[in-house]
């Protein structure tokens, strides 16, 4: 990766890094304060062990979602930046070409800030499971869990995770990328004006002419999005039946679902609306690069 690139990147760290940081530490951090003065209700009684697990990857999954949602609310404006900050015609002066600016924008908000939030929240996953079983259990109780077991199974699953935010950022790429192409050239309309053509399309379609080709294909796109990224959470079941004090063999039934899931997620990309989607992204993205070489 040219030094160009990566200062493309500092770039949108330095512009961001604030934020980014406030959706994921200040949620939690809350939460943690709160804590101690409220309650916790549970259906069922649930083991020391279990309760930390759930508790890390409900922690881990909130300050992701979070992340994920804010880098992709801020996207489609991101294309149209340097025009009104008026800092084009800088931009434009660097040796960097059109295409490293725009896909290091990309890269950043759309992949390696998703990527960076998960890693935060497995990390504050751990005190929130300390602080859960503390809340229901006491104390005494931290020494139930076999904390090894569940540190070496989350890094397995932050690893999987790491997979499924890769790919799901693929499967989302034709929708983010339209997102920001109609920004750039259509302005502040263009997000509106896509979104509503895309549902009158749709809804014409299906009630005129009984085809709902307009919907099926964004459904497929979705749904290939999350099941990139959640694969089968049935696969999870066998782990029900681990005891707690076999850390070797929680960990073992952990990796062995993460390799599966990556196995049939990698699967699912072989189909043409996945490769359909890239083409129209890459599309998009010429369109963005042909906007930014007008310079206006």
């Amino acid at each position: 990766m040219s030094s160009r690139f990566l200062t493309l990147m500092q770039r949108e760290w330095m512009q961001h890094h604030r934020g980014w940081l406030m959706l994921m530490l200040i949620p939690v951090s809350l939460f943690l304060l709160i804590l101690p003065f409220g309650e916790v209700q549970l259906d069922e009684k649930i083991p020391p062990m279990p309760l930390a697990a759930v508790a890390l990857m409900a922690t881990a999954a909130v300050v992701f979602m979070l992340s994920f949602a804010g880098a992709m609310f801020q996207l489609p404006g991101l294309a149209r930046r340097d025009r009104q900050d008026r800092s084009i015609e800088f931009w434009l002066s660097l040796p960097a070409s059109h295409s490293e600016s725009i896909g290091a924008t990309v890269l950043m908000h759309a992949f390696l800030i998703p990527l960076m939030a998960l890693a935060v929240g497995a990390g504050l996953g751990l005190l929130s499971a300390a602080a859960m079983v503390v809340k229901v259990y006491g104390f005494a109780a931290l020494a139930e869990p076999s904390w090894t077991s569940l540190v070496l199974a989350a890094l397995v699953v932050l690893a999987r995770g790491a997979v499924g935010v890769l790919l799901m950022t693929l499967w989302l790429a034709p929708l983010f990328m339209a997102l920001m192409a109609a920004s750039a050239w259509l302005k502040r309309w263009g997000v509106p004006v896509l979104i509503g053509g895309v549902l009158i399309l749709g809804g014409v379609l299906k009630e005129v002419y009984d085809n709902r080709i307009v919907f099926d294909l964004l459904q497929r796109q979705f749904l290939g999005a999350g099941s990139a990224l959640l694969g089968d959470p049935g696969g999870l079941r066998p782990l029900e039946s681990a005891q707690p004090e076999l850390s070797g063999e929680f960990v073992k039934l952990v990796s062995q679902w993460a390799w599966h899931d990556i196995q049939v997620t990698l699967g699912q990309l072989f189909s043409v609306p996945f490769i359909g989607g890239l083409l129209l992204a890459a599309a998009c993205f010429g369109l963005l690069v042909l906007k930014r070489r007008q310079g206006r």
